[in-house]
């Protein structure tokens, strides 16, 4: 009977030991440090999420410490505050506070005045970041539900670093290359696979982000377009694409996922009418289009057919500086050369399992740098000068190449067809 009952006791301990790690409640309710969102040369958007529904108050100081402004954002869960009225070029700094929350700071820099091509330009870029540590796939249990709530848990250890070596470099902004959060872009996983890792750099400049194949498997990607404040335009008549300039620099960002909603990258796709009218009025010298899916790839994607055979001539015709892009999980750089005038770079190492280098040399045409690699990408614009520098999460230089402005017989055929961005380009 001894017997019987220890056996019994056990069981149950077991049993209750068991329940613990039963996925049976729900998802810890998604919040967020301050961070900045959409600057411009006058205004900024400063955003949190909250927990649960509280008024928060933002204040603005410039660089003597005064208030330059101070608006308060309703009883909510989801805050995007704007100031408007700020001067080009200025570092500010703000403070946003709640009655029971404490208080936050942070700073951002305003963009410089348009057409004001000789302001010095800082930026980063990465993409494919948003993996999950093991903990994330048990935090509806009751045993890791706590401690996931309170932020106790550890993100993905290739995420922070990549996450902290950004915001190191204190860029003016940032630019995420799509895939934000794996595997399916859920509000849940955004704590651990964004907001967390990257919390120091977007708590002091905007993170701009292009749409990933995995952002919009959920809900066809409402929860990244709800967690990020990013310009609308008129053709797609939201987020997807946008355009924003920064100085003498134009950055234009695709939705690339045509492939996603059962169609293809073709002139009359709204993909591309956004592109082609955006590559008509641009007139900064220097012109970034960036999309989740590259155009050649070394690795396991490889090359993209649609957007070889319609993007890249356009990229060409318009004389496009560079065209970032994410999706294999690795770095990759194609020209400038012979085979490939625009620059394609593949950032993808920001953090997601790496992918291998091809050994297929048909893939490698053209290719200047194939690395397997965790990594992060500066880039820095100073007049006719633009460096960019891909590093590796020790630091280490993966690649370091310059890009050039249009010149020549380059030059006086964008005369022609782009007269102003012509006209910006000999001002420099």
């Amino acid at each position: 009977m001894k017997t019987r009952t220890r056996w019994f006791r056990r069981l149950l301990w077991l049993t209750g030991f068991g329940c613990l790690w039963l996925n049976v409640l729900d998802d810890p309710p998604l919040r967020t440090g301050a961070y900045v969102q959409d600057v411009s040369d006058v205004a900024a958007t400063v955003s949190k999420i909250t927990g649960e529904s509280k008024q928060l108050h933002l204040t603005v100081m410039d660089g003597a410490g005064e208030v330059v402004a101070s608006v308060h954002s309703a009883t909510q869960r989801r805050h995007a505050l704007r100031v408007d009225g700020l001067q080009p070029g200025v570092k500010y700094s703000y403070s946003l506070a709640s009655r029971d929350a404490g208080e936050e700071r942070g700073t951002f820099r305003t963009a410089p005045k348009p057409g004001n091509d000789r302001a010095p330009v800082k930026f980063a870029f990465v993409g494919d970041s948003g993996d999950q540590a093991w903990w994330v796939w048990l935090q509806k249990t009751p045993i890791l539900h706590l401690p996931s709530r309170l932020h106790w848990l550890p993100p993905k250890w290739a995420v922070r670093t990549v996450g902290a070596r950004m915001a190191a470099y204190r860029p003016d902004f940032a630019l995420h290359l799509g895939d934000v959060i794996y595997p399916k872009g859920l509000h849940a996983h955004y704590s651990s696979g964004y907001f967390r890792p990257f919390g120091d750099l977007i708590r002091h400049a905007p993170m701009y982000v292009v749409v990933g194949n995995h952002d919009v498997m959920n809900a066809a990607g409402q929860q990244v377009l709800a967690n990020f404040q990013l310009p609308e335009n008129d053709i797609t008549g939201d987020e997807r694409c946008y355009s924003f300039a920064r100085g003498p620099v134009r950055i234009i960002a695709l939705d690339s996922n045509t492939w996603f909603a059962g169609d293809h990258y073709r002139p009359d796709h709204p993909t591309h009418r956004f592109l082609a009218e955006q590559l008509r009025v641009a007139t900064e010298p220097w012109i970034i289009v960036a999309g989740h899916h590259p155009i050649r790839s070394a690795s396991r994607q490889g090359p993209d057919g649609a957007l070889n055979a319609v993007l890249l001539p356009e990229l060409m015709r318009q004389q496009v500086t560079m065209y970032l892009s994410g999706h294999d999980h690795c770095y990759q750089r194609f020209g400038p050369n012979e085979h490939w005038p625009v620059p394609l770079v593949v950032s993808g190492g920001g953090g997601k399992r790496l992918y291998e280098i091809t050994k297929n040399p048909r893939w490698k045409v053209g290719a200047e740098q194939l690395h397997k690699a965790y990594h992060w990408c500066a880039a820095e614009v100073s007049g006719r000068e633009f460096r960019v520098i891909a590093r590796d999460v020790d630091g280490e230089v993966l690649d370091s190449f310059e890009l050039a402005l249009p010149s020549g017989d380059q030059l006086e055929r964008l005369r022609v067809t782009n007269p102003r961005r012509a006209a910006r380009i000999d001002a420099l």
